[in-house]
């Protein structure tokens, strides 16, 4: 399967002559619901789905739900998944300039791939099955142009998820074409040498089909770091050049009619490499990687009765790596690193409402890995270090009931055993017990487990000298608690705050075999985290809107007691936007200070503030927005923990503490759209 066009354009000239087809008889909205400009007490009533695979409501939800609406992204400017879940209160994001990663509630170690939180497109898994890994930069292959919402439920999810649904769930809904309403062509560009394109079109028909086509570019020159650690003359005194590039293209199809929907997606992304990473030459231009993720999924919704709906759906994925190393120094020696997944998943549930007061979900799920393949070659002169590929299966089945005890009290109990050929047997139960206490407050408690199986890299990645297999890796495990209490006085303000705690055990990480002095992954870790979680939200009549939220954690090695490497204890967010103009001026400013970390290296990062500003137009017609974004405005120097892997090849190795993030910069686009 050829995941993208070869051509960066010829996605959009497709997507173009798509457009002009299905461009007449349009119908539905004039435009899209402003989900922000609700009063908060329609919002706490919003039905969200990501929580037990079923509309509920967001305060009835057995967690605490954060939701993102698409014109979250477009006021705030939000370029990635990554920005939109920077913006969530709780979350943050490191960025070693090749890959973004998250940490929840005080948990996130650089280079861990964010194994440990599960990726949903439409409700379907997105993280690939050998690395695991939950894609949220630019290789995210869906542009967030084409995102209604997205949907994030933090604690685990291995009740309704199974595997990898460790932190939390996030889960990416796309738009329809109804909600799109007609056809908007972009282009933009950024700071360091951006450019970027893209095309969408959509429309529906009350009783007929819907349809949303999307297609994607972008070019991106890049900057020049700088890292002190490899300063010196031979090292070009520690400036990468021309190592920072960015590219990607991208396509995405989506069609629904009644009960049937099936949609189609593919997108890869090019990323330079200037750090160095895995004991590679400095400085070579040739050092970078390639991430390819495809999929096509349908799926049939049908009632059986007036009490018990039907869900059957089947999806195929694959997913593609590739890196290109350098570490011998002025040779021409390339290492290829390569990785392939692809897999074949169906799901059948039902959902019953036939007992009174009980809404019960019921699904089984099957996937077939047929392909985890792993290589790692030397070309001129050929030399071949790894070969592996161990397909498997898995499955799993699950129950969940919400009760309603009377008018005030919901019980929701769940629990889901899976089974994989490698990992055998997890049962992961999930209790919530939902009060509302007030007319204008709500108390939640909330007890779960969750698991996480080893991947393929973790299990099966060797070399004849740096790494060694270890196919006895157990699950990680996690076992948290959790009490939140939401208050909404008045239709215009809310409040909510969360206590939380979590044990996990069984941690996957890399580890030196003492008899031979090579790397292995072990379960040797085990960690506890403990903290509290403060958000409020103001909307008032002029339009204006305020969010604002608190976090505090600590998060500490189980059995040493020492803080966690790249865990910030305090985390702070606001978010206020403004319209003016009668609305054809809208302002938005985001402000985000994250305290000091330690770093994998003993060091420490310091804590950071960053302002971006955002100013969006439709001053020249309702067709026409012109979109202007300026991202760490007061052009702040800070840095994010480097991991393990960030080392180059002399001798002996300079390994990296920290790697610094962009200062100030900005981004322009318009739009325009034809209706």
């Amino acid at each position: 399967m050829t995941p993208t066009p070869n051509h960066p354009l010829r996605a959009v000239a497709l997507a173009a002559a798509l457009a002009s087809l299905a461009q007449p008889a349009v119908a539905g909205p004039d435009h899209q619901q402003d989900l922000n400009a609700l009063p908060i007490e329609q919002l706490l009533n919003l039905e969200i789905i990501t929580a037990s695979k079923f509309a509920q409501k967001i305060s009835e939800a057995p967690s605490s739900v954060s939701v993102i609406t698409a014109d979250d992204i477009r006021r705030f400017g939000y370029r990635t998944l990554a920005d939109i879940l920077r913006s969530v209160r709780g979350v943050y994001v490191t960025d070693d300039r090749n890959y973004s990663y998250v940490g929840t509630r005080g948990s996130g170690r650089p280079g861990d791939f964010n194994t440990r939180l599960l990726i949903l497109v439409d409700g379907r898994r997105l993280n690939d099955m050998v690395y695991d890994q939950g894609a949220l930069g630019t290789e995210f292959p869906i542009d967030v142009s084409l995102v209604e919402r997205v949907e994030f439920v933090p604690g685990p999810g291995s009740a309704m998820y199974g595997s990898s649904a460790f932190f939390g769930v996030v889960n990416v809904l796309t738009k329809t074409g109804a909600a799109h309403q007609g056809t908007t062509l972009a282009a933009g560009a950024a700071s360091v040498g951006t450019r970027k394109a893209r095309i969408a079109t959509g429309f529906g028909y009350a009783n007929g089909p819907d349809l949303l086509l999307g297609a994607a570019w972008l070019a991106r020159k890049g900057g020049e770091p700088y890292f002190p650690e490899y300063d010196d003359a031979f090292h070009n005194f520690g400036v990468a050049r021309h190592l920072d590039h960015d590219r990607y293209q991208r396509v995405f199809a989506k069609l629904s009619w009644g009960g049937f929907s099936a949609s189609a997606y593919a997108g890869r992304r090019t990323k330079g490499i200037p750090t160095a990473s895995y004991g590679q030459q400095f400085n070579d231009p040739r050092s970078q990687t390639s991430d390819a993720y495809a999929s096509a999924s349908a799926a049939w919704q049908a009632s059986l009765s007036p009490t018990l709906e039907l869900h059957a759906g089947l999806s195929l994925r694959s997913y593609r790596y590739q890196g290109t190393y350098i570490y011998v120094p002025d040779s021409a020696t390339v290492n290829i690193d390569t990785a392939e997944s692809r897999t074949m998943s169906t799901e059948l549930r039902l959902l019953s409402t036939a007992f009174r007061d009980h809404k019960i979900i019921a699904g089984a799920e099957y996937a077939s890995d047929a392909k985890r393949m792993m290589r790692n070659d030397d070309l001129a002169p050929y030399a071949s270090y790894l070969a592996s590929d161990h397909p498997k299966r898995r499955a799993g089945v699950y129950l969940q009931d919400q009760f309603r005890l009377g008018e005030r009290l919901i019980l929701n109990a769940g629990l889901r055993h899976d089974r994989d050929d490698e990992g055998g047997n997890a049962s992961n139960p999930r209790v919530a017990l939902i009060y509302k206490a007030a007319a204008h407050s709500t108390l939640k408690a909330l007890y779960g487990t969750a698991y996480r199986s080893p991947n393929a890299y973790e299990r099966y990645y060797a070399t004849s000298t740096g790494y060694k297999r270890n196919p006895q890796l157990k699950p990680e495990r996690i076992r948290t608690y959790e009490l939140i209490g939401e208050y909404f006085p008045s239709e215009n303000f809310r409040a909510s705050a969360s206590l939380f705690q979590y044990r996990l055990i069984d941690l996957i990480a890399l580890t030196t075999d003492p008899l031979d002095s090579r790397l292995m992954h072990s379960n040797i870790d085990s960690a506890r985290s403990k903290g509290a979680e403060f958000e409020a939200e103001w909307l008032r009549d002029d339009g204006s809107a305020l969010k604002t939220s608190v976090s505090l954690q600590y998060a500490r090695n189980g059995v040493s007691g020492e803080w966690l490497s790249n865990s910030p204890r305090q985390l702070f967010k606001l978010n206020y936007a403004k319209p003016f103009w009668r609305d054809t001026l809208r302002a938005a400013l985001e402000c985000q200070f994250t305290s000091r970390r330690r770093t994998t290296a003993g060091g420490q990062v310091g804590g950071f503030g960053l302002l971006n500003l955002t100013v969006l137009s439709h001053a020249l017609g309702k067709h026409v927005e012109l979109s202007a974004s300026v991202y760490n405005l007061l052009g702040k120097h800070y840095a994010d923990s480097a991991s393990e892997e960030h080392y180059d090849s002399g001798t002996p190795a300079r390994y990296l503490n920290a790697i610094g993030q962009d200062g100030r910069n900005w981004r322009i686009q318009a739009s325009y759209t034809f209706q």
